[in-house]
């Protein structure tokens, strides 16, 4: 698990912005999902408030304890983020975030089929955080 996680958490800057790349697809159970949440959490709080940006990729499975743990994340990742953006996500997985994000009473991710929209986008946000 620690492989999984040291290769799917991305950090880079692009435009003079600094992202951060979270890749959960390949997470088979809410243990492992607990387990990259939390060390994606150690990650994001190094950087200071609002100025990070954040890309997160799709999950293959939902149950109650994932949907609690993503919650959990987003809430904890509010004070950090600038703007985040999903790629890669079916409609049943928009879904689902979205009554996440609501629940964390956080402004959606925008969704996106690809990483470089995604990056495209965010870097076109004004840079103000999100409320």
């Amino acid at each position: 698990m620690e492989n999984y996680i040291k290769n799917n958490i991305e950090e880079f800057e692009r435009g003079g912005r600094r992202f951060i790349y979270f890749n959960i697809t390949g997470l088979t159970d809410s243990e492992q999902f607990e387990k990259f949440a939390d060390a994606a959490m150690e990650v994001i709080k190094k950087y200071p408030p609002k100025s990070v940006y954040v890309i997160t990729s799709h999950i293959n499975f939902f149950d109650t304890q994932t949907k609690d743990i993503c919650s959990k994340w987003i809430v904890f990742n509010k004070p950090y983020v600038i703007a985040s953006a999903l790629v890669d996500i079916n409609g049943l997985t928009r879904m689902v975030a979205k009554s996440i994000y609501k629940r964390a009473e956080r402004v959606f991710a925008e969704p996106f089929p690809t990483m470089e929209q995604a990056i495209e986008w965010l870097l076109e946000q004004d840079g103000l955080p999100e409320e």
